[in-house]
């Protein structure tokens, strides 16, 4: 998740990123923006993660930047601190403009990151993972090979010392570019979406996924330099497991060219999809998760099983509950444990909450807790939970002064503090704890 501080001189407003062509209108509208401008521009004041503060004080297009947050938050944990310390350090000797850091996020495998460098086959089959994406059985059992690949990369003296750990370029793995600047690459993150529609012109494709706002859509013709659709070739790249009546239904927009019409069908009619019960908000967030938290996760039936280094450490039910196979426990399984019982506690708070009733208020936030004139908050969406506290206006009627986090228990102790259940002047400070 990005958080930024975006200002149309002299109006500024906070926002993160990624979010909704609603939520990105509602925010241009406060800023005495256009709403609906197809090609939306701003100028960053604040940004974060610290990482991004390249793009401080430059006008940058928000479709690009709302892009690169939902290309973040498809990271997992290790691959997010690959990420960011590439960032971090001006010797890989690119220039970090938003063109270059969205493409980035396609050229991970172009930059080692090693944290732990005590363990030389541990630092072989990081690096063979990360530049070729994969690793053989047999090259996983030969521990003497994966050794001798660890300490010829340490050997090479080409680490560059970051806050996450060192770096090695891969100077034999080219930098793609795979967003020209313009029209963003093929990008599925919908939930809900029913199928992928390419649109051609000029030689240039983007996708969409429908159903979607329809000034998604425009702003792809936009950035397309089309003036209309009926310029343009429509392609069904996709579509989800639904009838084959309603996929032949939507292939005929490829004739008819009419994607706002089939849009709009889509939003409004029930599509009969072949699929199993849809899977609880609390799966879908442990499995979040876990999954950034760098472990491999399966949906069975009636419960999910969780992978450390290839091995099962864990099963979690529908309730929250866990087992551990056989009976056998161990670090991960403790880590899993703690998360899914954070993970229980917020999702079980949110199903059971009221909406959040405040004047001027958008979102769909549901009221998690309140004291003292202090709300905590929470917003459930594809990408998973937002999480704010409120302080409500003098007359009760809105809030305002919003502290947004996307971590729930940092967002319980800021509203412990701000609400005064806790005194701000007990906690211990991160110096006094070292």
């Amino acid at each position: 998740m990005i958080k930024a501080t975006i200002q149309n001189s002299p109006y500024c407003t906070e926002m993160l990123f990624p979010c909704s062509e609603t939520e990105l209108s509602r925010k241009l509208g406060e800023i005495k923006m256009n709403p609906e401008h197809l090609a939306p521009m701003a100028m960053i004041i604040e940004i974060e993660p610290a990482e991004l503060s390249i793009l401080e004080d430059c006008e940058v297009s928000l479709d690009a930047l709302n892009y690169l947050g939902k290309r973040m938050d498809g990271m997992s944990k290790g691959e997010r601190n690959q990420f960011l310390a590439v960032l971090s350090c001006s010797e890989t000797g690119i220039g970090w403009g938003l063109k270059n850091i969205i493409n980035l996020t396609y050229n991970l495998e172009r930059f080692t990151l090693i944290e732990d460098t005590d363990d030389v086959e541990c630092v072989g089959r990081t690096h063979i993972l990360n530049v070729r994406g994969y690793i053989s059985e047999s090259e996983s059992n030969n521990h003497e090979w994966l050794a001798a690949e660890g300490m010829k990369l340490l050997e090479s003296g080409s680490g560059i010392e970051t806050d996450y750990g060192k770096i090695y370029i891969n100077k034999d793995v080219p930098f793609k570019e795979v967003f020209n600047g313009t029209t963003f690459p093929a990008y599925y993150c919908e939930m809900n979406s029913v199928a992928e529609i390419a649109i051609e012109y000029n030689n240039l494709i983007e996708l969409v996924e429908l159903p979607c706002e329809d000034i998604t859509i425009k702003k792809v013709l936009c950035r397309l330099g089309a003036d209309g659709l009926k310029d343009c070739k429509i392609l069904v790249d996709s579509t989800r497991d639904i009838t084959d009546e309603w996929s032949d239904r939507i292939s005929e927009v490829e004739k008819s060219k009419d994607l706002f019409e089939l849009n709009k069908l889509l939003k409004t009619e029930d599509i009969l999809l072949k699929q199993e019960q849809p899977i609880s908000i609390f799966n879908k967030e442990v499995s979040r998760v876990l999954e950034q938290n760098d472990f491999t996760v399966s949906n069975s039936s009636g419960y999910i099983s969780v992978f450390s280094d290839g091995k099962e450490a864990a099963k979690i039910f529908g309730n929250g509950m866990i087992s551990a196979p056989d009976g056998t426990t161990g670090d991960a399984y403790f880590e899993i444990k703690k998360i899914a019982g954070t993970v229980s506690e917020y999702c079980s708070a949110y199903e059971k909450a009221a909406p959040l009733k405040a004047e001027g208020l958008s979102g769909n936030y549901c009221c998690l807790s309140e004291f003292n004139g202090t709300v905590l908050a929470a917003k459930h969406t594809e990408y998973g939970f937002e999480f704010v506290t409120w302080d409500r206006t003098y007359d009760g009627k809105a809030v305002c002064q919003g502290n947004y986090h996307n971590n729930y228990m940092a967002a319980k102790e800021d509203f412990a503090v701000r609400s005064g259940l806790i005194d701000k002047d007990k906690l211990f400070g991160t110096e006094e704890l070292e």
